[in-house]
Protein backbone atom coordinates (compact mmCIF):
# COMPACT_ATOMS: atom_id res chain seq x y z
CA UNK A 1 0.00 0.00 0.00
CA UNK A 2 2.60 2.22 0.65
CA UNK A 3 4.74 1.62 -1.92
CA UNK A 4 1.00 2.77 -4.22
CA UNK A 5 1.02 5.96 -2.64
CA UNK A 6 4.65 6.71 -2.93
CA UNK A 7 4.39 6.27 -6.57
CA UNK A 8 0.97 8.51 -6.66
CA UNK A 9 2.85 11.30 -5.13
CA UNK A 10 5.83 11.32 -6.91
CA UNK A 11 3.60 11.09 -10.29
CA UNK A 12 1.35 13.93 -8.70
CA UNK A 13 4.83 15.90 -7.90
CA UNK A 14 6.10 15.04 -11.35
CA UNK A 15 2.63 16.75 -12.98
CA UNK A 16 2.59 19.94 -10.42
CA UNK A 17 6.44 20.97 -11.87
CA UNK A 18 5.96 20.25 -15.43
CA UNK A 19 4.75 23.11 -17.61
CA UNK A 20 1.61 22.85 -19.84
CA UNK A 21 1.45 24.47 -23.96
CA UNK A 22 -1.57 24.23 -25.82
CA UNK A 23 -1.56 23.79 -29.26
CA UNK A 24 -4.46 25.33 -31.70
CA UNK A 25 -5.76 22.46 -33.89
CA UNK A 26 -4.85 23.96 -36.68
CA UNK A 27 -0.87 23.11 -35.68
CA UNK A 28 -0.41 19.14 -36.11
CA UNK A 29 2.52 17.70 -32.87
CA UNK A 30 4.79 15.48 -35.22
CA UNK A 31 7.41 14.85 -33.01
CA UNK A 32 8.19 15.76 -29.65
CA UNK A 33 11.80 15.88 -27.86
CA UNK A 34 12.34 12.70 -30.39
CA UNK A 35 9.69 10.93 -29.65
CA UNK A 36 6.61 10.49 -32.62
CA UNK A 37 3.22 11.60 -31.58
CA UNK A 38 0.14 10.19 -32.79
CA UNK A 39 -2.61 11.74 -33.64
CA UNK A 40 -6.24 12.09 -35.15
CA UNK A 41 -7.11 14.71 -38.11
CA UNK A 42 -9.95 15.22 -36.19
CA UNK A 43 -8.54 16.70 -32.50
CA UNK A 44 -9.73 19.91 -31.40
CA UNK A 45 -6.30 20.90 -29.97
CA UNK A 46 -3.39 19.18 -28.22
CA UNK A 47 -2.50 19.61 -24.57
CA UNK A 48 1.24 18.56 -23.83
CA UNK A 49 3.10 18.14 -20.01
CA UNK A 50 6.89 19.62 -20.50
CA UNK A 51 9.35 19.14 -18.18
CA UNK A 52 11.51 22.17 -17.27
CA UNK A 53 14.20 22.59 -19.93
CA UNK A 54 14.83 22.98 -23.26
CA UNK A 55 12.54 21.15 -25.96
CA UNK A 56 12.38 20.50 -29.49
CA UNK A 57 8.74 20.27 -31.02
CA UNK A 58 8.28 19.18 -34.86
CA UNK A 59 4.79 20.32 -36.07
CA UNK A 60 2.94 20.93 -39.46
CA UNK A 61 0.55 23.82 -40.08
CA UNK A 62 -2.92 22.05 -41.69
CA UNK A 63 -5.68 23.32 -41.71
CA UNK A 64 -9.34 21.99 -43.74
CA UNK A 65 -11.19 24.55 -45.97
CA UNK A 66 -14.98 24.12 -47.60
CA UNK A 67 -14.86 24.94 -51.66
CA UNK A 68 -17.38 27.78 -52.28
CA UNK A 69 -18.68 26.87 -55.56
CA UNK A 70 -17.68 22.43 -54.83
CA UNK A 71 -19.16 20.10 -52.66
CA UNK A 72 -15.81 19.30 -50.84
CA UNK A 73 -13.28 20.29 -48.32
CA UNK A 74 -9.66 20.95 -49.12
CA UNK A 75 -6.90 20.64 -46.60
CA UNK A 76 -3.72 23.15 -46.15
CA UNK A 77 -0.28 22.46 -45.45
CA UNK A 78 2.42 23.72 -44.82
CA UNK A 79 6.06 21.46 -44.45
CA UNK A 80 7.17 20.17 -41.34
CA UNK A 81 8.78 22.68 -39.08
CA UNK A 82 10.88 22.09 -35.67
CA UNK A 83 10.25 24.84 -32.38
CA UNK A 84 12.66 25.34 -29.77
CA UNK A 85 12.32 26.74 -26.92
CA UNK A 86 12.68 26.44 -23.09
CA UNK A 87 10.14 26.28 -20.27
CA UNK A 88 10.25 26.39 -16.65
CA UNK A 89 8.38 24.39 -13.71
CA UNK A 90 4.63 24.75 -13.84
CA UNK A 91 4.57 27.25 -17.23
CA UNK A 92 1.07 27.92 -18.75
CA UNK A 93 1.82 28.30 -22.35
CA UNK A 94 -0.04 27.96 -25.77
CA UNK A 95 0.81 28.12 -29.46
CA UNK A 96 -0.64 30.64 -31.72
CA UNK A 97 -0.31 32.06 -35.31
CA UNK A 98 -2.71 34.56 -37.59
CA UNK A 99 -5.71 33.06 -38.46
CA UNK A 100 -6.29 32.05 -42.01
CA UNK A 101 -9.47 33.62 -43.16
CA UNK A 102 -9.74 31.73 -46.42
CA UNK A 103 -8.25 29.29 -48.81
CA UNK A 104 -5.73 31.62 -50.16
CA UNK A 105 -4.50 33.33 -46.96
CA UNK A 106 -4.07 29.80 -46.08
CA UNK A 107 -1.85 28.58 -49.00
CA UNK A 108 0.28 31.73 -48.39
CA UNK A 109 0.77 31.12 -44.79
CA UNK A 110 2.01 27.48 -45.63
CA UNK A 111 4.57 28.40 -47.72
CA UNK A 112 6.32 30.23 -44.73
CA UNK A 113 4.58 29.82 -41.47
CA UNK A 114 5.53 31.64 -38.10
CA UNK A 115 3.73 30.67 -34.77
CA UNK A 116 4.19 32.31 -31.61
CA UNK A 117 4.46 31.31 -27.92
CA UNK A 118 2.84 33.05 -25.37
CA UNK A 119 2.48 32.96 -21.89
CA UNK A 120 -0.82 32.66 -19.65
CA UNK A 121 -0.37 36.77 -20.05
CA UNK A 122 -0.34 36.70 -23.18
CA UNK A 123 3.04 38.17 -23.38
CA UNK A 124 5.66 36.30 -26.21
CA UNK A 125 8.06 33.91 -25.42
CA UNK A 126 11.69 33.31 -26.92
CA UNK A 127 10.82 30.30 -29.64
CA UNK A 128 13.58 29.62 -32.25
CA UNK A 129 11.96 28.18 -35.68
CA UNK A 130 13.66 26.21 -38.31
CA UNK A 131 12.66 24.35 -41.23
CA UNK A 132 13.57 20.80 -40.76
CA UNK A 133 16.01 20.80 -43.40
CA UNK A 134 17.82 23.59 -41.57
CA UNK A 135 17.44 21.62 -38.51
CA UNK A 136 19.44 18.44 -39.83
CA UNK A 137 21.94 20.61 -41.31
CA UNK A 138 22.48 22.29 -37.39
CA UNK A 139 22.66 18.89 -36.13
CA UNK A 140 25.08 17.49 -38.39
CA UNK A 141 27.29 19.92 -38.25
CA UNK A 142 27.15 19.42 -34.04
CA UNK A 143 27.92 15.99 -34.23
CA UNK A 144 30.94 16.90 -36.78
CA UNK A 145 32.57 19.37 -34.13
CA UNK A 146 32.61 16.88 -31.78
CA UNK A 147 34.17 14.44 -33.38
CA UNK A 148 36.79 17.17 -34.68
CA UNK A 149 37.03 17.37 -30.95
CA UNK A 150 37.65 13.90 -29.84
CA UNK A 151 40.28 13.50 -32.93
CA UNK A 152 41.95 16.52 -31.74
CA UNK A 153 42.01 15.03 -28.60
CA UNK A 154 43.39 11.46 -29.32
CA UNK A 155 46.28 13.62 -31.46
CA UNK A 156 47.19 15.54 -28.14
CA UNK A 157 50.52 15.28 -27.34
CA UNK A 158 49.42 15.32 -23.22
CA UNK A 159 48.36 11.78 -23.06
CA UNK A 160 46.51 12.39 -19.66
CA UNK A 161 43.81 14.14 -22.15
CA UNK A 162 42.58 10.91 -24.43
CA UNK A 163 42.87 7.82 -22.19
CA UNK A 164 43.62 4.43 -24.35
CA UNK A 165 40.33 2.78 -24.39
CA UNK A 166 39.85 -1.26 -25.17
CA UNK A 167 41.87 -4.39 -23.99
CA UNK A 168 45.51 -4.39 -21.85
CA UNK A 169 48.13 -5.01 -24.59
CA UNK A 170 49.82 -7.14 -22.83
CA UNK A 171 46.79 -9.27 -22.19
CA UNK A 172 46.11 -8.79 -25.90
CA UNK A 173 49.77 -10.45 -26.90
CA UNK A 174 49.21 -13.43 -24.27
CA UNK A 175 45.87 -14.03 -26.16
CA UNK A 176 47.47 -14.02 -29.78
CA UNK A 177 50.67 -15.94 -28.01
CA UNK A 178 48.03 -18.79 -27.28
CA UNK A 179 46.06 -18.60 -30.27
CA UNK A 180 49.60 -18.86 -32.20
CA UNK A 181 51.16 -22.31 -33.40
CA UNK A 182 54.58 -23.78 -32.81
CA UNK A 183 55.82 -22.64 -36.31
CA UNK A 184 54.20 -18.69 -35.80
CA UNK A 185 55.84 -19.04 -32.36
CA UNK A 186 59.63 -19.42 -33.86
CA UNK A 187 58.78 -17.08 -36.45
CA UNK A 188 57.79 -14.24 -33.86
CA UNK A 189 61.05 -14.67 -31.71
CA UNK A 190 63.20 -15.10 -34.79
CA UNK A 191 61.24 -11.53 -35.88
CA UNK A 192 62.07 -9.91 -32.01
CA UNK A 193 65.86 -11.68 -31.92
CA UNK A 194 66.08 -9.32 -35.55
CA UNK A 195 64.62 -6.24 -34.24
CA UNK A 196 67.09 -6.53 -31.22
CA UNK A 197 70.16 -6.71 -33.58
Amino acid sequence: MKAILCSVLVLLSLSATAAKLTIPDTLEVLVVDGEQQSQSFFTKATNLELEPGQHVVEIQYREMFEHDTEDHHETVRSEPFILMFNVQADDVLRLAHQQQLDIEQARRFAKSPKVQLNNENGQALVVQQLSQKRYQQDLQSMQQQRRQQVVKKSLSEDPGEFRHQGPDTVEMLEYWWELATDAERQEFIRYLQEEQK
